[in-house]
């Protein structure tokens, strides 16, 4: 007899659910048992004997049946009915065990404590316990159910699910890192599947917690066959401690047979702890006594207003008034998901960001602190948060106001009052995102009149509307013809609002000297509105003399000290610039060691490499940004798109300097995709402030926040809600912007996307008027060149095109989603057979120069006999130092720039053969020259393949346009016809027009243009391989495979 022989009437949910018959059911029949099928008696009792030895040396060691030590505990983590416990004794064990069946832990708890045995049962889900210190853990969990929770342990096993990182996992793997991870000695009852990987990383990886494994026992297929099941399943055991030899593996053919005992070691033990995470009791909010003091002082924590109190019974009255309800009962549906941190339906009424985008902030403050008095408390305001609120809602109206802007306005009329007519191109709503808006019909004529810049009213149905002119133009067809584009002032700039403050800056410059080196008239005017707002993204293009500006605002708004971040590449450029103005060098210092953190001087210049880098090996953690957090006043990162990925080293060093005043610098802030400004924006001009209110890691600040917070949405959701155009997003990519999507690279909302950027984006573009007066950039003439493939060529990337299409498609009509890691991985061989099939790690060999190699090289040889001087670009070193080998052949020197030099060597090397020496060509790496780097020397420059990135080829191209460059400059773009780069060529032309529409209010020229998808553009791909070479799809493969072997015994 045992103790648990009445729970062996427990039936399973497995056992008693009928067989499923297909797919649908099989789901359905898993609905329906859980997964849950209890363990068999034989395979029970075979699993104990596995550890009944060293449960009984234990026992004589320590004692246990005359009570002079602790029983040996025993976890199941799944427990079901207790059948791995059946064979426990209540003298030497003490059972424990969690699970989801609420009967079969009320009737295992029953059975325990009539048997005398020292217990705890817990009905929870194995993901909501933390079991530690235990002897052994007995397990047969459920197999392969996804389980999603915020309280799992973030074990190997775990991924990103519904509630975050490490919420999602698989139960049976899930249940084994427990075990381990719980008891000292483990026997796991696995799946063949999830045991066979066991067993290859105990065998293979070095320090894993597999390596514990000692010995892996095959079960036969029918060992489930009483609970209604055929699985394969293996019996795992775990020693205490990892070993370095491989485990015994060994097929039971029948339990009762006799099997090798594994050789276990034998252990210290300890208290076990089975903490139940549910189970917490929570605290009182409010514990400070009762003593009659009505007072409330109310003052501040930089944006936060505190409230501190006297009485605990004023505490809970003034409290509850505010905060009025948990957020959780007003949730307006089940997706929503609220900011960090949001708790309370009042608390936004503690925000004072949230006071200053009120109309009226004091007012809005005032009714805060009347609120307070009817609650029953005597507020009493401190002086410091009155003097502060007073400053912030000056300082606010400052940040509030747009940067001036000219831009491009295309012509539609002759200025304000012009009129013009269009007729409706289709059925559409006036305003899409307001219901019961009126519908215009296709075929109605509409008069428009300009009442701004670019933003055009109209009449419907009695009504005026206002339209911007890029949505006219989406919309309807124009009737008159278009005027010339002009130049237009959309915002007329701080300097006009606060001229008095301008004229006070414009003298401090005048004092430092600062216009004598800063001499362009647009820079001083720039220079003055990023001094009376005290923070905004430099965004002039490139050329326009970013170096200088830095060094500017260093000196006049850096406060005692300021420090400028460069790229490393830069470092040389920038202190180039320093030698032309003569910059006194008892101000300045370029920090390169430990021991100049000590003598900070009103300039510090460092690379961003540094910034994010220790101090030393011996302490890896303690970094530059580190030791200057807070010992600076402004902070001046260059080349600081960057910033867009806020979980970078890079960014997370330029964030941890921490300081007040934020001028980043950068031609290209948003260089792919119009959400990337939105980090930088969130470091210029704050985290969700009444300013700035599009907050990154803080919620969406909208006013209305001040009255309830049952609507707070994320920032970073408002963005993409307002402004991406998204077909698909993983959870991983909504909670972090990381992870995939599918994503088109065009503006949603082009009108209120460039409000959001007109108070933090100081943009100035080359033939601005303003800008045109004081220096003149070369206008590139891009040329393109379209090269067929050779057939040679041609049958090399036929072939691995093929592999990557067929393996594409295979998985589309399998109805998968192809993993984003393996499609980048296969991409990239594509791009690689195309642009460089020579290369160590192409798919398939190959040894001759490409048709668009030859021509490369031709071309450079055509622009050297002419007296040019042109600049390469690849994406590959090793077809640089290619082009290079074959240049050397014809007499042509060239100077190799890529990644595999140090920076310094490369920098040397480049301004001694190409800058200052006579060297003709330069073949460089995209990234391996500074973005900043000035390169007038350069006539021409060769793209010699596609960038996927819009921002790489403008700044690649951006190298040579100088003013100081006096060469007619050609940008060549070399493409080859039916290649991925025809494909590349569509995603960067978006990209560009996006970036080009938002921030520098251009029309948009491919807003009804159809954007090809990765799934479209590889269906189409597919297709035109076939039509190439002129048989059907299906027997593409065979005729590729006989035209290679043909060519190869050609070759031969």
């Amino acid at each position: 007899m045992s103790w648990a022989d009445g729970l062996l009437e427990i039936q399973s949910k497995g056992s008693t659910t009928a067989k499923a018959g297909s797919l649908a059911g099989l789901h359905e029949a898993r609905q329906a048992h859980q997964s849950q099928f209890f363990t068999t008696l034989p395979l029970s009792h075979f699993c104990w004997r596995l550890v009944e030895p060293l449960m009984e040396r234990l026992a004589a060691r320590d004692r246990i049946l005359a009570g002079e030590s602790a029983k040996i505990s025993v976890l199941d983590n799944s427990v079901g009915s207790g059948r791995l416990l059946h064979w426990a004794t209540p003298d030497v064990h003490s059972l424990y065990g969690v699970d989801v069946d609420e009967g079969c832990i009320a009737s295992l708890s029953q059975a325990a404590m009539n048997a005398g045995f020292t217990y705890e049962f817990i009905h929870a889900g194995m993901e909501d316990v933390r079991p530690r210190h235990f002897d052994f853990c007995l397990a047969n969990p459920p197999f392969s159910i996804n389980l999603q929770s915020a309280m799992l342990s973030p074990y190997e096993c775990t991924s990103y699910g519904r509630f975050g990182p490490n919420t999602s996992t698989r139960s049976d793997a899930y249940a084994l890192y427990q075990a381990l991870d719980a008891a000292k000695w483990v026997v796991a009852i696995l799946p063949t599947t999830l045991a066979d990987e066991v067993y290859l990383t105990a065998c293979g990886k070095e320090s894993h917690p597999f390596k514990r494994l000692v010995a892996l026992y095959d079960m036969p297929l029918d060992v489930f066959r009483e609970e209604n099941a055929t699985v394969r399943v293996s019996v795992a055991v775990f020693d205490v401690s990892i070993r370095n030899v491989a485990p015994h593996r060994q097929r039971v053919y029948k339990l009762e047979e006799p099997v090798a005992t594994p050789n276990l070691t034998i252990a210290a033990r300890r208290q076990p702890t089975l903490a139940h995470l549910s189970a917490e009791e929570s605290q009182p909010a409010v514990t400070r006594p009762v003593t009659g003091d009505p007072i409330v002082r109310v003052c501040h924590d930089g944006r936060w207003i505190r409230l501190k109190f006297q009485c605990g019974l004023t505490e809970a009255m003034v409290l509850n008034a505010i905060y009025r309800d948990r957020i959780g009962a007003h949730r307006p549906h089940a997706e929503h998901r609220y900011p960090k941190g949001v708790e309370y339906v009042g608390q936004g009424a503690l925000d004072l960001q949230i006071h200053l985008a009120q109309p009226d902030p004091m007012a809005s403050f005032w009714a805060f602190i009347s609120d307070i008095g009817r609650a029953g408390g005597t507020p009493h305001v401190d002086a410091s948060l009155m003097a502060f609120l007073r400053r912030q809602i000056r300082f606010t109206e400052r940040q509030k106001e747009p940067f001036r802007h000219t831009v491009l306005m295309p012509g539609a009329g002759g200025g304000n009052g012009s009129t013009t007519e269009g007729t409706a191109k289709k059925d559409h709503l006036v305003d899409p995102t307001r219901w019961g808006s009126p519908v215009i019909k296709a075929g109605t004529v509409v008069a428009f009149t300009e009442v701004e810049h670019g933003r055009y009213q109209f009449e419907l149905n009695g009504k005026s509307f206002n339209l911007p002119y890029e949505d006219i133009l989406g919309r309807f067809d124009l009737k008159q013809p278009e005027s010339e584009s002009e130049w237009k002032e959309v915002y007329s700039g701080l300097a006009i609002q606060f001229p008095g403050l301008a004229a006070t800056w414009r003298c401090r410059i005048q004092e430092l000297g600062i216009d004598t080196w800063l001499n362009r008239g647009y820079q001083i005017d720039d220079l003055v509105e990023l001094a009376i707002k005290r923070a905004g993204v430099v965004a002039w293009s490139m050329a326009l003399g970013k170096a200088r500006a830095a060094l500017a605002i260093a000196l006049l708004l850096g406060g005692k000290r300021a420090l400028v971040v460069l790229k490393s590449a830069l470092v040389d450029e920038m202190l180039i610039e320093i030698g032309k103005i003569r910059l006194d060098p008892a101000i300045w210092q370029v920090i390169e060691s430990p021991a100049q953190l000590q003598s900070l001087r009103p300039v510090n210049i460092i690379s961003v490499d540094r910034l994010k880098g220790p101090l030393s090996s011996a302490h890896p953690r303690i970094t530059y940004a580190k030791k200057l957090r807070r010992r600076v006043g402004t902070i001046i990162p260059d080349e600081a798109h960057f910033l867009g990925n806020i979980d970078t080293e890079q960014s997370s060093a330029v964030w941890q300097v921490s300081a007040k005043r934020r001028f980043p610098l950068t031609g290209t802030p948003a260089g792919n995709y119009p959400r990337d400004c939105h980090a930088l924006l969130a470091f210029a001009g704050g985290d969700g402030t009444a300013a700035q209110p599009y907050g990154y890691r803080r919620y969406y600040l909208d006013p209305g926040l001040r009255h309830s917070m049952a609507l707070a949405e994320r920032g970073i959701d408002r963005v993409l809600n307002t402004f991406c155009d998204f077909v698909w997003v993983t959870r991983e990519f909504e909670d972090e912007l990381k992870g995939a999507k599918r994503e088109v690279p065009r503006i949603a909302n082009l009108a209120e996307y460039r409000q959001m950027l007109a108070p933090w984006i100081k943009r100035r573009v080359p033939k601005e008027p303003d800008v045109a007066s004081c220096v003149t950039i070369p206008e590139p003439t891009h040329v393109q060149h379209l090269i067929e493939f050779d057939m040679s060529h041609l049958l090399h990337y036929l072939v691995v095109s093929e592999d990557f299409s067929s393996w594409y498609m295979a998985g589309l009509d399998e109805g998968k989603r192809n993993n984003l890691v393996a499609i980048l991985a296969r991409i990239k061989a594509v791009e690689i057979a195309n642009n460089f099939p020579q290369h160590a790690k192409a798919a398939k060999p190959y040894a001759e120069l490409t048709r668009k190699q030859r021509f490369c090289i031709d071309k450079l040889e055509e622009l050297v006999k002419a007296g040019r001087r042109p600049l390469m670009f690849t994406g590959y070193p090793g077809n640089a130092e290619l082009v290079a080998r074959h240049l050397a052949k014809r007499d042509i020197d060239s100077v190799v720039i890529h990644g595999g030099k140090t920076i310094k060597r490369r920098n040397a090397e480049f301004e001694s053969k190409y800058r200052q020496g006579d060297v003709p060509v330069a073949l460089v790496t995209y990234g391996s020259i500074g973005e900043g780097t000035n390169i007038p020397q350069c006539s021409d420059v060769l793209l010699a393949d596609k960038s996927w990135s819009a921002r790489k080829e403008s700044q690649a191209i951006a190298r040579a346009l100088r003013g100081e460059n006096e060469w007619d400059v050609q940008a060549h773009h070399v493409i080859t016809e039916h290649s991925i780069d025809t494909y590349m060529q569509q995603v960067v032309s978006f990209k560009a027009d996006s970036f080009n529409a938002g921030f520098d209010w251009g029309t948009p020229t491919t807003s009804d243009e159809e954007f090809l998808h990765l799934d479209v553009i590889f269906r189409r791909f597919c297709r035109e391989l076939s039509e190439l070479m002129g048989v059907h799809s299906h027997d593409l493969r065979k005729y590729l495979e006989k035209e290679t072997s043909h060519v190869q015994r050609i070759a031969a």
